[in-house]
């Protein structure tokens, strides 16, 4: 084993895959615009998922029961963003996972008439902040 494989002091063992090897060479997902603050909720029992990739596994655990983002996803597995975004779509497009895309702040539906961010949107976040 090379010593870039192996563990350091005080590191989680982890095997070394290439990214694109867990996406089939693919570098986008078929829908590529899924943001990053999307949230994604499992939809089948992650024990029942035989033949997924372990990575597969892992994303449906996370999601089971609660809401995940796909950045939280990407934080827990240790996975580039990219790949998790490939990953998350491949299990939506098989209905193992449901995603939800709300307004962001870039999208137009989220400001009000003289541009500024809407009331909605803002109490939404003040809703978020107080419910930590």
């Amino acid at each position: 084993m090379s010593d870039d494989t192996m563990p350091h002091d005080g590191e989680e063992e982890a095997y070394t895959v290439r990214p694109y090897a867990l996406t089939g060479g693919r570098v986008s997902a078929a829908s590529s615009d899924l943001p990053m603050e999307a949230l994604v909720e499992s939809t089948v029992d992650p024990q029942a998922s035989s033949g997924l990739t372990p990575e597969k596994k892992k994303i449906l655990q996370l999601a089971q029961g609660q809401f995940q983002s796909v950045a939280e996803l990407s934080a827990h597995t240790r996975l580039p963003l990219g790949v998790v975004r490939v990953l998350v779509t491949d299990l939506a497009e098989v209905n193992y996972l449901k995603i939800h895309v709300g307004g962001t702040a870039d999208d137009a539906t989220t400001h009000d008439a003289s541009g500024g961010l809407s009331l909605s949107l803002l109490e939404s976040v003040l809703d978020g902040i107080a419910a930590l």
